[in-house]
């Protein structure tokens, strides 16, 4: 009967809304309308919860779509290695809730420009088209902007329209709650001050003693001190104590304010819960209560998670163990640049590793120049510069152990003699117009002595692929082939061709 009430009294009140509150969004990024879905899911949920319907509880594995979001030339990309940290603290953080999140067939890269720069007009095209509809799916482009206003840097949302998520990369890693609080909301967790969202409490508007009934956003009751109506105002969570969204912009982890209810109690919000606006805790401190737990768990179990339910175990062995790196190691000087061999021994329970690349010990993602997942022990890398110091580490995971540190760095440096895998039936290879317009097409010529099969390929400077232009038939002989510029960025590129024979790289240069 509650739960038909407050469905019934939220739909009534919908009306009342004013218009802008459509386009006002919470600094986590949910507007008005999909709040409301989430207060009518969460409402759901504590209905199933007191007619018994949840069963005695086990761990949960989830399976989890991470897109990583890059620009056309290949840059920009969130480093697999901080979407490890994330995952790792993800499954920390909801081990009380005895839910543990895996990554579902490797990560996705997605390399367009509209899609990493202004996401929101993307999503009923390409990003509908890469979402998994097996798992959760978490987009994260350059910024979680949403394009309708409001309060704050929107740090990442939830959307009930779409069901999936977009966290900016900057907001990515071991020491953020941002996907936390947003994996809340997709359990349908509200924020503790529901009804404050779009309004934070302030003295000059609202009082230090504050009177009215109704939150700012016209129709949520205000949650008491005294918990009387904990159950039918503010979250309707009655273990979240009453919070007006005093942490929006508050400086620390204890807020000092004395501000009271309409009855006079002093109002004392827990700051440390991941769904508050109190983003200065120590990290180790924020928590889910016990019955915000309870209601993730009854979500899980609803008829609008059964996609998710796959009932897969991952493989669970742990991983104690960082890469021995086997070369080049201790400053070698290799012999070649354009292939250089890269390779460590097995680690136990390892299904993946990230390799790592970069001018400086530090790994500043700047100088940063290889920073890819790898499936087996062993990388070729065709990009590197001559003549050139470089250190490396590796990172072992699985899709659901990620918490493995890197090993030791080693170093190596570059030598000015052209690999031997170079494609020995090939004569000449060139790309003409070089540089080209962006707007002009390249003409790829080549001279072969017999003819081969051979694919052809373009990356970045890093060696990501990032375009596959198909499979060629190279004939003895000229033999020309023409590519379209239209779809690169201004920036350098590797034209690759490879086959059984061997592989070979031209530098390509694009310009506006």
């Amino acid at each position: 009967m509650l739960k038909r009430f407050f469905l019934l009294f939220f739909v009534a009140l919908s009306a009342l809304l004013p218009s802008q509150a459509q386009e006002t969004h919470f600094p986590c990024g949910i507007d008005h309308e999909g709040a409301q879905l989430l207060t009518e899911r969460l409402l759901e949920n504590k209905a199933a919860l007191e007619a018994g319907l949840i069963t005695e509880r086990s761990t949960s594995y989830v399976p989890v779509k991470f897109h990583l979001v890059g620009q056309a030339d290949g840059s920009g990309r969130v480093s697999p290695s901080r979407v490890l940290d994330q995952l790792c603290a993800l499954n920390e953080d909801f081990a009380p809730a005895d839910i543990q999140f895996y990554i579902k067939d490797g990560f996705n890269e997605i390399f367009n420009n509209a899609v990493f720069e202004n996401h929101s007009n993307t999503q009923n095209t390409i990003m509908e088209f890469e979402r998994d509809n097996n798992a959760i799916n978490v987009f994260i482009p350059a910024n979680a902007n949403t394009g309708g206003g409001g309060i704050g840097t929107t740090l990442g949302y939830y959307s009930p329209f779409k069901d999936w998520l977009v966290i900016r990369k900057n907001d990515v890693g071991t020491s953020e709650i941002t996907m936390t609080h947003e994996f809340g909301h997709f359990f349908s967790l509200p924020h503790p001050f529901n009804g404050w969202d779009f309004e934070p409490w302030d003295a000059a508007t609202h009082g230090t003693t504050v009177n009215q009934t109704t939150a700012p956003d016209n129709f949520t009751p205000v949650e008491l001190a005294d918990g009387s109506n904990c159950g039918s105002a503010g979250d309707f969570i009655c273990d979240t104590p009453p919070n007006y969204n005093f942490g929006f912009g508050w400086a620390n982890c204890n807020f000092t304010t004395e501000v009271k209810d309409r009855n006079g109690d002093v109002l004392d919000p827990e700051e440390r819960l991941f769904m508050s606006y109190f983003l200065n805790c120590p990290r180790e401190e924020y928590f889910f209560s016990d019955d915000q737990i309870s209601l993730m768990q009854a979500d899980l179990a609803s008829s609008q998670r059964s996609y998710i339910r796959s009932n897969h175990t991952p493989v669970l062995e742990e991983i104690n163990e960082t890469p021995v790196l086997t070369g080049p190691i201790n400053s070698e000087i290799v012999e070649g640049f354009n292939a250089v061999n890269l390779s460590w021994d097995p680690v136990p329970g390892a299904q993946a590793y990230v390799l790592q690349i970069s001018r400086l010990p530090t790994f500043s993602a700047t100088l940063t120049v290889y920073d890819e997942v790898v499936y087996g022990t062993s990388k070729v890398i065709n990009s590197l510069l001559e003549n050139t110091n470089y250190f490396w580490r590796v990172r072992p995971f699985s899709a659901y152990r990620t918490c493995t540190e890197f090993s030791d760095a080693e170093a190596f440096t570059t030598g000015s003699t052209v690999a031997a895998d170079d494609i020995e039936l090939l004569d000449v290879f060139n790309v003409a117009p070089n540089p080209v317009s962006g707007q002009a097409n390249v003409l790829i010529n080549l001279k072969a002595n017999q003819a081969f099969s051979a694919f052809l390929s373009v990356h970045n400077m890093a060696g990501q692929e990032i375009a596959q232009l198909g499979e060629v038939k190279v004939q003895q002989g000229s033999s020309t082939f023409e590519m379209p510029a239209q779809n690169l960025s201004p920036g350098v590129y590797l034209i690759g061709l490879s086959s059984p024979e061997g592989r070979q790289f031209k530098r390509l240069v694009v310009t506006r």
